[in-house]
């Protein structure tokens, strides 16, 4: 499976989509990401159907270069599956 990720820019905010296995340490690990950062998610959305995980991260106060660099590091995470 392709481990792809969406990335929406909007004014301030950027906001991570993708669908990942149901699995307990994929949401975690994907958080990890924007907190080593020093900062925290203005919302979050998961919601678990079956065997996938579906997942909206917004951020505000990213810059694009780093914005970029979190979508590609979430792609990585092991069970992400699709954009959706």
């Amino acid at each position: 499976m392709s481990a792809v990720l969406s990335l929406k820019r909007s004014n301030s905010a950027v906001r991570y989509c993708f669908e990942a296995d149901a699995e307990p340490g994929v949401l975690p690990r994907a958080l990890e990401l924007i907190a080593k950062r020093g900062l925290v998610p203005a919302r979050v959305f998961a919601q678990a159907d079956g065997d996938a995980l579906s997942v909206e991260i917004e951020v505000e106060g990213l810059e694009p270069a780093t914005a970029e660099h979190v979508g590609r590091s979430l792609g990585q995470i092991v069970g992400v599956r699709q954009v959706f």
